[in-house]
């Protein structure tokens, strides 16, 4: 336990140090997001005080779901749009919407499949407590960060002079 307190703060500046670009690396996220993913991870380390052992098991799991997430933001516009342009059209090709409509349907159910596949392995790793926890985690960790950000935002805003 003391050795993931010590482990921690040292993952936190490895993914801070991730959220910077490398060069001639492929296109990442916006360096944001790295930073929340980076927060997100320290969490977990810390509020469900991770052995290095859960942590190593849980990393690549972590990296799974954001790969699913990525791939979903990549995938499910393309095919709302093709969907979108597919209903526009006159004469409406009701079969090709079909077609688009179901490949939308199996892409969300196997996203979601992998998605708790990836749960169910964290899980795995997890004593029944900390099972508890990182379920509350998920739960509040997107509003807790929206609210946090939203806070600096009018932080800044109020040490910024008035606009003219």
């Amino acid at each position: 336990m003391v050795a993931a307190r010590r482990l921690a703060p040292a993952l936190l500046v490895v993914m801070m140090a991730m959220a910077l670009p490398a060069v001639g690396q492929e296109p990442q996220p916006p360096r944001g997001e790295r930073i929340i993913e980076a927060i997100f991870i320290w969490r977990l380390v810390d509020e469900l005080d991770l052995t290095e052992g859960q942590i190593i098991r849980i990393l690549p799991r972590l990296k799974a779901l954001k790969t699913i997430r990525m791939e979903m933001g990549r995938r499910v516009p393309v095919l709302r749009r093709e969907i979108r342009q597919l209903s526009a059209q006159q004469p409406r090709d009701e079969e090709a919407i079909r077609v688009k409509v179901a490949e939308l349907n199996l892409l969300r159910a196997e996203m979601e499949s992998g998605r708790r596949r990836q749960l169910q392995m964290i899980a795995a790793v997890l004593t029944p407590e900390q099972q508890a926890k990182f379920a509350l985690i998920q739960e509040t960790f997107e509003m807790d960060t929206l609210r946090l950000l939203q806070e600096m935002r009018r932080i800044v805003e109020e040490q910024l002079p008035p606009r003219r």
